[in-house]
């Protein structure tokens, strides 16, 4: 009787052990494939702007559009000195008015219109490659 106990009871536990590990992949496919259906229903919807569309579609496929990783940092940086020199540009131009001194004028105004353009560029750029990808 003994040596059954010895066959039985490793075959139970490799059955057990099989039945929790097939149940606990089944939740995870049922999740899973629950999941693409909410995220498939949300692309369908004609309301919802380009971020919320690339950001569900990288959900479902995993692969990032072209604009995005490391130029994000770049573009960053990019639109923070923008800011920078945007606002540092209109304090210099207000300085030049202050003293009335025509050329700190016209470094303030270069300056501002400089970075306003640092500022759009960003976004410009973005527009640009997202209907890139539309064509």
């Amino acid at each position: 009787m003994q040596e059954i106990a010895y066959f039985v009871v490793p075959v139970l536990v490799v059955v057990l052990a099989f039945g929790l590990l097939k149940s606990w992949m089944d939740a995870g496919i049922k999740a899973r494939s629950e999941r693409v259906k909410l995220l498939e229903e949300a692309l369908r919807n004609p309301a919802i702007d380009r971020a919320t569309v690339e950001s569900l579609t990288y959900q479902l496929t995993g692969n990032r559009s072209p604009h995005h990783g490391g130029s994000n940092k770049v573009m960053a940086v990019v639109l923070g000195l923008g800011w920078l020199g945007l606002f540092a540009g209109i304090g210099v131009w207000v300085l030049g008015e202050m003293v009335n001194d025509v050329d700190v004028i016209a470094g303030g105004i270069i300056t501002s219109i400089a970075s306003f353009g640092l500022v759009t560029y960003p976004f410009a750029l973005r527009e640009l490659q997202a209907r890139r990808l539309q064509s």
